[in-house]
């Protein structure tokens, strides 16, 4: 019974991720086909570079996820040495590489200049967050 529950919260949790990183992505995509959406983001767009990812915050995320880039590698390698469960590697595998996309999501030309950038760094870092989560309950 207790891992019927425990699978079910981690295909609901990857329900969210995905609905999380498809959700924004139509945002995206919505700001070139509709004005309204378009305005609403943009909007927000100066509120965010004006607040919370003014340009020395952004800075200080992209050094504070090279950190935790590192620290994921590092438990990357620690579980493939210590040989833990396949689950908690792979778990591990894509924590690494979220937290790789935010980094490049941070640094990256490509995403500064959509309109819902701050929507794809808040996004990406729910993800990465969730997927922390998954890390330190250890769902299966």
């Amino acid at each position: 019974m207790k891992g019927k529950v425990k699978k079910f919260l981690y295909i609901l949790t990857l329900i969210i991720q995905i609905g999380i990183i498809l959700g924004v992505c139509i945002l995206q995509y919505l700001t070139k086909k509709k004005a309204g959406v378009m305005h609403h983001v943009y909007y927000r767009k100066y509120q965010f570079e004006n607040s919370i990812f003014s340009l020395d915050k952004i800075e200080t995320l992209r050094i504070v996820f090279i950190i935790i880039c590192i620290i994921l590698l590092i438990n990357l390698i620690y579980s493939i040495i210590v040989n833990k469960k396949k689950f908690y590697k792979i778990q591990s595998i894509i924590a690494f590489i979220l937290s790789i996309s935010v980094y490049i999501i941070l640094v990256s030309k490509l995403f500064s200049n959509m309109i819902a950038y701050h929507y794809f760094i808040m996004a990406f870092i729910l993800v990465l967050i969730i997927q922390l989560l998954i890390l330190i309950f250890n769902f299966k």
